[in-house]
């Protein structure tokens, strides 16, 4: 759900609008509107707009990362890019190994169900650094396999993916 690249601000809301080719009405245009509640809680509102289907969305850091332990994160959105209807329900363990393997590189393995499969699936993914304002990640939704890369300035963030290894897209987002 974040605007990745620029999370360590002070910010209290975010705004992102995803647009996709190639994929159901469901995932073309994807708006998200969040606030953050509390440093480690963020509670906010996602409209499909060609389905015209309104959900929410929340974040839970319920563990922080630290040097030996992963962050542990508990979420809802929208069930996965691809699904024609139903909400996710997920836990997510992130660790940054920059420390560990020199290189900036930050696994991630959760556990999600799927609202509208009703089944648990696992997805997975590595996020990485290319340089102060480039990232690239590449996630398995449990089911798919997805990539991005991000430029991220100040409280903005342009993220360019290819759904699935082929469905391109935008998603722009900012911090205020």
């Amino acid at each position: 759900m974040g605007v990745r690249g620029t999370a360590f601000d002070n910010s209290k809301w975010e705004v992102s609008h995803r647009y996709l080719t190639g994929q159901i009405d469901r995932a073309t245009h994807r708006t998200v509107v969040a606030h953050q509640l509390l440093p480690s809680f963020k509670l906010g509102v996602e409209w499909n707009q060609k389905t015209g289907e309104v959900g929410f969305v929340a974040n839970w850091r319920a563990l922080s990362e630290t040097e030996r332990r992963p962050a542990v994160i508990f979420g809802t959105s929208s069930d996965r890019i691809g699904t024609p209807e139903g909400q996710s329900y997920f836990v997510t363990f992130s660790k940054s190994l920059q420390n560990e393997t020199g290189l900036p590189i930050a696994p991630y393995v959760g556990a999600s169900y799927s609202g509208y499969e009703n089944r648990v699936i696992y997805p997975f993914g590595l996020n990485v650094g290319l340089g102060p304002n480039w990232s690239a990640l590449i996630l398995n939704d449990g089911v798919h396999t997805h990539v991005s890369t991000t430029y991220g300035w100040n409280r903005f963030a342009v993220t360019f993916l290819a759904v699935e290894r082929k469905d391109v897209g935008i998603s722009i987002g900012a911090r205020f």
